[in-house]
């Protein structure tokens, strides 16, 4: 049987450079809710590029999390 991925939510994450304590990099991040699943990754992206160019914090990586359901085609 042939199996289809359902895509039920969408978030986009950023994660910053924070401080380094004792001598280990730490991180920040942040997560954004309610991402329209058909957005385009590039569109994501761009929208991840214009937020973190308000912060204070260096990005270290952008994800986007897909919580897909799996059911039968």
């Amino acid at each position: 049987m042939a199996v289809e991925a359902m895509v039920k939510s969408v978030k986009l994450q950023i994660k910053y450079l924070g401080q380094v304590v004792d001598g280990r990099q730490t991180y920040i991040t942040k997560t954004y809710s309610k991402v329209k699943p058909e957005a385009l990754d590039q569109d994501i992206y761009d929208v991840a590029g214009t937020i973190a160019g308000l912060q204070t914090n260096a990005v270290y990586s952008i994800n986007k999390a897909e919580d897909s359901e799996l059911v039968e085609a």
